[in-house]
């Protein structure tokens, strides 16, 4: 799905101060770049002095000219840009959860009961509607804890989701890895609020699954599942 996408080498330096920039060495150059993430990658792995992929941003109004896309780890590729999360997750959907005669629309960041959904999935023929919530990860070791950090964000969705399900809507929770490295997602129960919540969604219906993207030197990308453990 992106390998029509051009991108160029760069070696990373630091984050900024500002959460959404960071410097990159490109041809001998430091360029501020832009970091598609509302957490700092520092949360999640070290980049510093690493090659990294970047893409040309579109736009005269862009503050940069390039954002990060990827970085080389083991000699695998880690998908940085966390933005691209929903894309990957309908592209999945497409893929591997419909048969090719089913009928069915995909939908993003539509409004349910007040909530704001990453996707939603009518299927007319069985007159239902399936919400989806998706949560980018980013690591370089086998498991990972999710949360990592504390989100109010996150908290407020557990509790607008238990809401949904209580009212018999359909809802899955989706774990998206885009490291290749990623094969668990285990549910961190140091965020005891985070933990009770998503335990209280799952007593009433909620759904967990778990994907990982594989990003190969083409830029083409396939898919494995993952497993979600709760401690």
């Amino acid at each position: 799905m992106f390998n029509g996408t051009e991108t160029i080498e760069g070696t990373f330096i630091k984050e900024s101060k500002n959460r959404f920039l960071c410097e990159v060495l490109i041809d001998n150059q430091l360029v501020e770049c832009y970091v598609p993430s509302s957490s700092r990658i520092e949360n999640y792995l070290k980049l510093s002095n690493k090659k990294v992929l970047l893409t040309k941003n579109i736009g005269s109004k862009s503050r940069t000219k390039y954002s990060l896309f990827a970085v080389m780890y083991y000699n695998k590729y880690v998908i940085l840009n966390l933005n691209k999360v929903n894309e990957l997750l309908t592209y999945y959907i497409e893929q591997n959860e419909f048969v090719e005669a089913q009928i069915y629309t995909i939908e993003k960041e539509k409004t349910v009961n007040g909530y704001k959904t990453d996707l939603i999935i009518y299927e007319p023929l069985k007159s239902e509607e399936k919400i989806i919530e998706a949560k980018g990860i980013i690591g370089i070791t086998r498991e990972v804890l999710f949360p990592k950090v504390h989100s109010e964000r996150a908290l407020k969705q557990l509790e607008q989701i238990s809401i949904l399900l209580r009212n018999n809507y359909i809802v899955e929770y989706y774990f998206v890895s885009l490291s290749p490295i990623v094969k668990k997602v285990i549910i961190n129960s140091s965020h005891s609020k985070y933990y009770k919540l998503l335990n209280e969604c799952i007593e009433n219906g909620l759904r967990l699954k778990g994907i990982g993207a594989i990003l190969n030197k083409e830029k083409e990308v396939s898919f494995v599942k993952i497993k979600v453990e709760i401690m």
